[in-house]
């Protein structure tokens, strides 16, 4: 309901999400803003946790840090300037502010693939790009490089300490689950077939969409047998009430939200299930994502004078009595 920018940064810092505003910010730079807020948090959070779950941090933080390099390199690919592809770009992790820098202004993906790799951003990039990349194109070798990010980050949870490993091997093969059935989703809806949905999958790292029913899910006819085959799962409830919206308008939207919400309410279960270890934590991060979500969203329905009612109709809440 906030009426413009200062007020919604207003009514955010009352919530304790501090954001400077500047007179005249675009929803580029808005958007920027709120990124970088988010990747504070998360930097300060990896050094403010017990050393026994700080490995599963910072490979979090690697995940968004291969957001940060799949959509600087896809500008590239898309012919952008690479002084706007620096501008968008977000510092996290090892991806600096030099890094960004010296990759924006490549010639071609793979002169940036190189500099990245020479700076130390994404440890497998370049031999990603050799396998993947150079023989399939851009938009494989970004599923892949992304691939790789969430596997890396669910091996970190299968190697954390007895203590710690059940919830965040949960949280994260949740997390996994929720990211294959949205990649699922817009393929069926787009009429992608297996052969060409297949290599956008994430691999061997959900938690209940085992590598069976993957494979399963992959091959099915269309959004309905999909919704059959996860019938027994706990996604099909958030998943299904929207099912024949859905197939009609052909967009996902309204079943993202519902993912979100999905891992909102897992983030709650683990953080009450395993409240004495690292369950509050991992609910924080699931929650803190979705908030700075809500950010974006509000902010972009201001600069866009889109009516409060349909920015609140975009966010994710907790809801009272699940």
């Amino acid at each position: 309901d906030a009426g413009d920018l200062l007020e919604l940064f207003e009514r955010a810092g009352r919530f304790g999400h501090i954001l400077e505003y500047r007179e005249g910010m675009t929803a580029d730079d808005t958007e920027r803003l709120i990124r970088s807020y988010h990747y504070s948090l998360l930097d300060y959070l990896a050094v403010s946790v017990p050393d026994a779950i700080h490995s599963l941090i910072l490979g979090y933080i690697q995940v968004y840090e291969g957001l940060e390099v799949a959509a600087l390199l896809r500008g590239i690919s898309g012919g952008l300037p690479g002084d706007l592809i620096e501008k968008r770009a977000v510092p996290v992790g090892s991806f600096s502010e030099s890094a960004i820098r010296k990759a924006a202004h490549s010639g071609s993906v793979e002169e940036a693939v190189q500099r990245l790799d020479r700076s130390g951003v994404l440890p497998r990039i370049r031999d990603i790009w050799k396998a993947v990349g150079e023989q399939n194109g851009y938009a494989a070798f970004e599923s892949a490089l992304l691939s790789d990010c969430y596997r890396s980050l669910m091996m970190t949870a299968r190697g954390l300490d007895e203590s710690q490993y059940e919830p965040a091997v949960l949280m994260m093969g949740r997390l996994i689950d929720c990211e294959n059935l949205r990649i699922l989703i817009r393929g069926k809806l787009s009429g992608a077939d297996a052969a060409v949905i297949e290599p956008f999958l994430i691999q061997k790292g959900g938690f209940e969409i085992t590598d069976d029913m993957l494979r399963d899910l992959t091959r099915s006819d269309d959004l309905v047998e999909l919704v059959s085959l996860i019938r027994e799962t706990m996604y099909a409830p958030y998943i299904e009430p929207s099912i024949e919206k859905v197939r009609k308008s052909r967009d996902p939207g309204v079943i993202e939200m519902s993912l979100s919400q999905c891992l909102l309410d897992i983030g709650r279960m683990v953080s009450s299930q395993y409240h004495l270890g690292s369950g509050p934590i991992l609910r924080y991060l699931m929650a803190l994502g979705i908030e700075c979500e809500n950010l974006r969203s509000a902010a972009a329905g201001i600069l866009y004078y889109v009516p409060a009612e349909s920015i609140r109709g975009q966010m994710v809440v907790e809801v009272s009595g699940r």
